[in-house]
């Protein structure tokens, strides 16, 4: 009865995952370079932008930008984001974890190596590995998404109690550590309403799922 009583839970819970995935692959898509229309004409045609709107001051940005796309805009979105994560030249908003965490503002500090580890112990590699930074803004999303992944394909009841635990603690230790920093950067150097959107959704988000996450830990504890 025990084991069917899990098995119960788990189910319950995989709208509440893919919800959150949702929410990470969104996420990932607004941070990324936006060389490519065609996702951003589908979120403008096909999303749920109303519900964007009211869930969050954020999401009215986004909305409003969504709303108003175009070609010519999505060219000056590339700009900015040149401008804002990959230069030349002094970035406003590093997107690198250790840049946050580093009192001298570096990259490859112990933080990226400690998300590395993260990684490899779930079987993923940065195919930039020792080029690259492993801790930057795009990768941990996405490791993210991986580990939700991992969550719905999960049927072992220890193992999904693991992964949650997983993504508790990495959000606990690395995410909510300092995305605020790299969001407050964001907001206070652009008037893009896509990343200035982003920012504050990205933000509150990431404090929420903490909090989220938490409850499915205590929630599958008493199980």
């Amino acid at each position: 009865m025990a084991n069917m009583a899990a098995s119960v839970h788990m189910e319950l819970l995989q709208p509440l995952l893919k919800s959150r995935k949702n929410f990470y692959q969104l996420l990932h898509l607004l941070f990324q370079m936006p060389t490519s229309g065609i996702k951003y004409f589908e979120i403008r045609d096909k999303g749920n932008l109303q519900e964007l709107e009211e869930i969050h001051e954020g999401g009215k940005i986004l909305s409003d930008f969504f709303q108003h796309l175009s070609n010519k805009y999505l060219e000056k979105e590339r700009e900015e984001y040149q401008r804002l994560f990959i230069g030349p030249g002094p970035l406003p908003a590093p997107p690198w974890e250790s840049y946050y965490r580093s009192k001298e503002q570096l990259l490859f500090e112990e933080w990226a190596y400690q998300v590395r580890e993260q990684y490899h112990q779930f079987g993923l590699k940065y195919v930039r590995e020792n080029n690259e930074p492993d801790d930057h803004l795009l990768l941990e999303l996405e490791f993210m998404i991986n580990l939700i992944d991992l969550c719905l394909l999960e049927t072992q009841h220890d193992r999904f109690i693991e992964l949650i635990s997983s993504q508790h603690q990495f959000l606990e230790k690395h995410l909510t550590v300092w995305i605020p920093y790299f969001c407050k950067r964001v907001i206070q150097t652009t008037n893009s309403q896509l990343f200035l959107g982003a920012a504050m959704l990205l933000d509150d988000f990431i404090i929420d799922d903490l909090t989220t996450l938490y409850e499915m830990k205590e929630a599958l504890a008493d199980v």
